[in-house]
């Protein structure tokens, strides 16, 4: 991959991390989370910061009560070697997108 390059990822039922090469940087624009019992998180290897809540869903308008309050298709999150993205769960099926800022 170069910079400038999309990337698109589908995060099965499995906990999974999306965690760059070292030197590489992803901004993430877009999450997609249509399923309300794992969460999304930035992760360092031993520590979770959670992005959306499990019980959340980014598919649904805010005036329902498991919606996430934040547009999930309008959001800047960078990934790196040492701090990357982590889908906390065995349950659901995630997707998020983005960008490569740096190689």
């Amino acid at each position: 991959m170069a910079i400038g390059d999309a990337i698109s990822v589908i995060i099965g039922t499995a906990t999974t991390n999306r965690q760059p090469s070292s030197g590489v940087e992803e901004q993430i624009s877009s999450i997609m989370k249509p399923n309300g019992t794992d969460a999304c998180a930035m992760y360092d290897g031993s520590q979770t910061v959670n992005i959306v809540a499990g019980s959340r869903r980014t598919d649904l308008d805010m005036v329902n009560a498991i919606a996430w309050s934040v547009d999930g298709g309008n959001l800047a999150i960078m990934l790196t070697n040492s701090v990357y993205f982590r889908k906390v769960g065995t349950t659901d099926l995630m997707w998020f997108g983005g960008v490569q800022t740096n190689a």
